[in-house]
C-alpha cells in the first residue's frame, strides 16, 4: 500500500513538472469561429438598423460616433459586452490580429454607404464587407488565420 502511494506521488510530481503541463496551464481558450461569426452578424444587424435611421448611411461626414455606440450597445445586449469596438482604416486593417481578447473593428466606405466589419482574436478573424458601389452583395470571409 505504501509502495503504491509512493509511486502515485512520484508520477504526480513528474506530471506537475512536465513542460506539457506547464503549457496547458498557460492555455487561454480562443473564441470559436462560430463565436467570431456571431459577433460580426450581430454587429451587422446593428449597423443596418443604424443606417436605416440615418438616411441609409452608416456614417456621414466622417461622424462615426453614433455607429460605434450602436454597435457596442447591440453587442452588449447580445452578451458580447467584453468585445472592444474600434474604428479601422479599411478592411485589411480590420482583419489584423487582436493583441488580446476579441475586437470588433469597423470601417466605412468613402461615401459612408458601405461598411466592413471584422471580429478578430489573437489568432483568428471573421469579416463582412459591403460596398454598394462595387457589388450589391455582402462579401463574407469565413473565419481564418489573421495577420
Amino acid at each position: 500500500m505504501a509502495l503504491r502511494a509512493a509511486i502515485s506521488g512520484f508520477l504526480l510530481l513528474l506530471a506537475l513538472g512536465s513542460p506539457a503541463l506547464a503549457d496547458w496551464s498557460n492555455w487561454r481558450p480562443e473564441p470559436s469561429d462560430a463565436k467570431l461569426e456571431a459577433i460580426v452578424r450581430t454587429a451587422y444587424v446593428a449597423a443596418a438598423r443604424y443606417a436605416r435611421s440615418n438616411t441609409n448611411y452608416f456614417a456621414r461626414n466622417d461622424d462615426l460616433d453614433g455607429l460605434e455606440v450602436a454597435l457596442g450597445d447591440e453587442l452588449g445586449r447580445q452578451g458580447y459586452a467584453a468585445v472592444e469596438v474600434t474604428v479601422a482604416n479599411d478592411l485589411e486593417a480590420a482583419r489584423a490580429c487582436a493583441s488580446s481578447g476579441v475586437q470588433l473593428r469597423f470601417a466605412v466606405t468613402l461615401f459612408g454607404d458601405g461598411i466592413s466589419l471584422a471580429a478578430a482574436s489573437p489568432k483568428r478573424v471573421f469579416s463582412y464587407h459591403y460596398d454598394p458601389h462595387a457589388d450589391a452583395a455582402i462579401t463574407v470571409a469565413p473565419a481564418g488565420a489573421c495577420r
